[in-house]
């Protein structure tokens, strides 16, 4: 593993600008991992409105990246309901199963929380046994309604690693975050945990 890898991905506010390079992240991804991600065929590369949607929604995106390059994506958009948040992310396959997606998903539950969050949504495949469990293990009061082949999971808008949403904890992840990039140095570790499917 060379020295660049070792280092810890920066996290940053996502947009337009970075259309192009998170198109090559997800033609990169394996089909399974699109699919568990979209529920749908996406194309390679993807279509230019699902590029926008994903970093422009009507909420905030974040991309992670080594270098100029994105390594992950997370995301929180408005859901029916008038405070609900439904959270999203995706990350590159050689970053998966490294915490990534459980930090990015920290950042965007914050900053979902400081724009009024009060639950938090999640769409996951039936299929989908990983994100299944971090959901579960995350958020363990969600209620969760099955339709067809997809899990719905409706829980109390907090942090995945807290207990309950503490203000002075999401302050200060979106106060770093308003300052630039932040390191996901602190949940970068082997771990079972992989991103929502969502």
């Amino acid at each position: 593993m060379n020295q660049t890898q070792t280092r810890p991905p920066l996290v940053r506010r996502a947009g337009e600008p970075d259309a192009d390079e998170l198109a090559r992240m997800l033609s990169r991804l394996t089909d399974l991992s699109r699919y568990f991600r979209f529920q749908t065929a996406i194309g390679s590369p993807p279509r230019e409105a699902l590029l926008l949607r994903m970093l422009c929604p009507a909420g905030a995106a974040f991309v992670a990246t080594r270098e100029d390059t994105i390594v992950g994506h997370a995301m929180w958009a408005w859901a029916p309901g008038d405070t609900t948040a439904e959270l999203a992310a995706i990350i590159g396959e050689e970053e998966q199963r490294r915490g990534l997606g459980i930090r990015m998903l920290s950042i965007a539950a914050a900053d979902a929380i400081s724009a009024g969050a009060t639950h938090f949504l999640f769409v996951v495949s039936a299929a989908n046994e990983r994100s299944i469990r971090m959901v579960r293990r995350r958020w363990p009061e969600a209620t969760v309604e099955r339709d067809g082949t997809l899990l719905t999971f409706v829980a109390p808008a907090r942090l995945p690693d807290q207990p309950e949403e503490r203000p002075n904890v999401v302050d200060k992840q979106v106060g770093s975050l308003q300052r630039g990039e932040v390191t996901a140095a602190g949940e970068l570790r082997p771990m079972d945990d992989v991103v929502p499917a969502l």
